[in-house]
């Protein structure tokens, strides 16, 4: 099987057929992750506000693989306190919000990371001092989970190459290869090297994200476009200090957004709409940034003039919705469609789901392709996650890292929740003071780390680096981002 797209959805089906013994092929024409995959509000969720929609079971399904994300990558993907206030002024009324979260912990069950409870107005606001305390009539805390979109992925990708797959970045299909009016490869071309090279497989998947229909278009089906995306801004902030991430509602328009703490910052997000901008031209605008600084200022006034470090943007590939359905009330769930040329197609989908989601399509291809193997993710631990107590493996390992390579606290910290158990032989590239030295001042990340990226993580280009192997590029843009 080759599949393309080396997002999370491309990545996630690959190690699932990897893992039950299939050869596998994945290649992207960018590097893992560099599309929505890295563009993402950095939560592992169920998405409390589905439940407004009706999305009942999208929600149960993501908060039981909420939970086996945080076994199978704890360095990655690790529990978060919310906090979500009360106003007068809501669009919700504090009993609507009391309900959802009673269903969301019913929902989650077992796998619950911890119960909401009730925040009465004096306790939040001795909680959040600078939360805005106008209409303010009290709220609740509950947990999700936070990661890093971008080194989760490539650490399914990873796992699925332990597990035999062939993968590749920078190399793009251009044609496909047919037989009998039935697609039997692709012709593809290495973007770093020029060089051409035709790869054959029995069953081609097309897991592109928001490029799905241009795939489609290659191989000839002129049945769509299957996918409506909406684009997903985020804006970064300095550290807030703010004691938990915050769920709150646009006084705009009454949209959920994110007030989250990440990589020692603050992260803004997300918008929600419509756009005529495709994947490769992709762009922040004035007015996306000043709609995320409005909710920011509504709620966090004593902030509000904070400068803006940085901003990304995503399109989420989601399937067409019907006529007048609003980008926030489209579904998440995910579609597989056959072209008549053979092509299998996957739109939709979300970050959070991405394990279930592969094998049920792996599933599916196997009763194509007669494979009848069963699927073995459920258990899997991915690449860099330690056997040990995650707490307890943390704690020894920037100990070992602060006493023998002299390193500050923060920075064998940060060193540790990047690449897990793999850190041992990052160590091996920060022997000397040089590449100890820390890529922009203040920041934790280090040059030495570069030379392991590239030996290790298949980054080629210095975009690679500063904002997919470490973020730090999304908010220094002194980091160098060179092409690619």
């Amino acid at each position: 099987m080759l599949i393309l797209g080396g997002g999370i959805n491309g990545a996630g089906v690959a190690l699932d057929a990897a893992a039950r013994g299939w050869r596998v092929a994945l290649i992207d024409k960018g590097d893992f992750a560099a599309g929505t995959s890295s563009a993402s509000s950095k939560l592992i969720h169920g998405g409390l506000r589905y439940l407004e929609r009706g999305h009942v079971g999208l929600v149960y399904e993501a908060l039981r693989e909420r939970r086996w994300l945080g076994r199978a990558a704890p360095h990655l993907v690790r529990p978060l306190p919310f906090v979500l206030p009360y106003y007068q002024s809501g669009r919700l009324r504090p009993w609507q919000w009391r309900l959802g979260l009673t269903v969301y912990d019913l929902l989650a069950g077992a796998d619950n990371l911890k119960r909401s409870r009730p925040l009465p107005a004096p306790q939040l606001r001795r909680l959040a001092p600078t939360l805005a305390p106008a209409g303010l009539l009290g709220g609740a805390a509950y947990y999700d989970a936070l990661m890093d979109d971008a080194r989760l992925c490539l650490a399914v990708v990873q796992t699925a190459v332990a597990h035999g797959a062939c993968v590749a970045n920078y190399v793009e299909a251009v044609a496909f290869e047919m037989a009998g009016g039935t697609i039997a490869g692709v012709q593809a071309r290495d973007r770093v090297s020029g060089d051409t090279l035709v790869i054959r497989a029995r069953q081609v998947v097309n897991a592109a994200g928001p490029w799905v229909d241009a795939v489609c278009r290659l191989a000839g089906d002129a049945a769509g476009p299957h996918l409506q995306p909406t684009k997903g801004v985020h804006v970064i902030l300095p550290d807030c200090g703010l004691p938990a991430a915050f769920l709150l509602l646009h006084p705009r328009d009454g949209r959920v957004f994110f007030v989250i703490p990440w990589m020692g910052k603050t992260l803004l997000g997300t918008t929600d709409t419509v756009t005529p901008e495709g994947p490769d031209a992709l762009a922040v605008a004035p007015e996306e940034i000043a709609y995320l600084r409005d909710g920011w200022a509504h709620y966090f006034p004593v902030h509000a003039s904070i400068p803006v470090l940085g901003s990304f943007a995503g399109l989420r590939p989601l399937i067409r919705a019907e006529l007048g359905a609003t980008p926030s009330a489209r579904t998440r769930e995910y579609r597989v469609f056959t072209s008549p040329s053979g092509l299998v197609s996957v739109a939709g989908g979300k970050y959070t789901t991405f394990r279930a989601m592969a094998e049920d399509i792996v599933n599916l291809l196997g009763e194509r392709l007669g494979r009848t193997s069963r699927c073995r993710t459920q258990r899997l631990l991915l690449h860099g996650t330690p056997s040990a107590p995650w707490e307890a493996f943390r704690k020894d390992a920037t100990a070992k890292l602060t006493a023998d390579l002299g390193l500050p606290d923060d920075v064998a910290g940060r060193l540790v929740d990047r690449y897990g158990v793999c850190v041992d032989d990052v160590a091996r590239y920060l022997g000397t003071p040089a590449e100890r030295e820390r890529l922009v001042e203040g920041e934790p990340e280090l040059r030495g780390e570069l030379a392991y990226q590239r030996a290790h993580e298949m980054a080629v280009f210095p975009a690679d680096h500063v904002l997919r192997r470490t973020r730090v590029g999304l908010y220094c843009p002194q980091a160098g981002l060179g092409s690619g």
